[in-house]
């Protein structure tokens, strides 16, 4: 059959065209019994993952604190908050998200690299994170996203997008920070 083959390349490209999710949900979480929520005050952690290397998530945190705000969840200092996020933002995987699973969060002291720009480019802002001189690999972007209980210490909450640097966004412009955390956190309920 000569047509299958433009069908099969079709679902293919549709297929990598989207971010890939994970998630990882405590049953007990129940929205309702929480209302204020800060960024992790703990400096003392990082993820690490074979070939990745970790870039600023600055800019990714305070998406997810804006996103987390419009779902009726409100800032307060993290001595009195009821959930701390912490958002982790790594590059250099394969652009398939292969390679990149069973990371966990790991003791580490001092900061880690940085990125400015849009969530973009090398450690310093500038560079190509599709294989230019900053050394990163076709662009590959892992966001993930802890949400813990402050009082018990226990993640509550977790999501994971693979992000591939030429996915487009509905209007077909590169996907925006503030539209992949949307995304990544859809499944996530907002207060009552």
């Amino acid at each position: 059959m000569p047509w299958s083959l433009p069908i099969l390349m079709a679902m293919a490209a549709l297929g990598c065209a989207s971010p890939k999710f994970a998630y990882d949900v405590d049953p007990a979480f129940q929205a309702r019994s929480y209302a204020t929520m800060a960024p992790d005050p703990r400096k003392d952690r990082i993820l690490i993952r074979e070939g990745m290397r970790p870039l600023n998530p600055e800019l990714h945190l305070r998406a997810v604190c804006a996103e987390l705000e419009g779902r009726k969840y409100r800032s307060a200092p993290a001595a009195e908050a009821d959930l701390w996020v912490a958002v982790y933002v790594l590059t250099g995987g394969r652009p398939d998200g292969g390679g990149n699973h069973g990371a966990k969060g790991s003791p580490r002291s001092g900061g880690g690299e940085g990125h400015r720009g849009g969530g973009r480019g090398g450690p310093d802002g500038g560079g190509d994170p599709a294989g230019g001189r900053d050394g990163g690999s076709k662009g590959n972007f892992v966001v993930i996203v802890q949400i813990q209980d402050r009082r018990s210490g226990l993640q509550v909450w977790q999501g994971e997008a693979n992000l591939d640097h030429r996915e487009k966004g509905s209007d077909g412009r590169p996907l925006s920070i503030e539209a992949a955390v949307h995304q990544l956190l859809q499944p996530l309920p907002a207060r009552p």
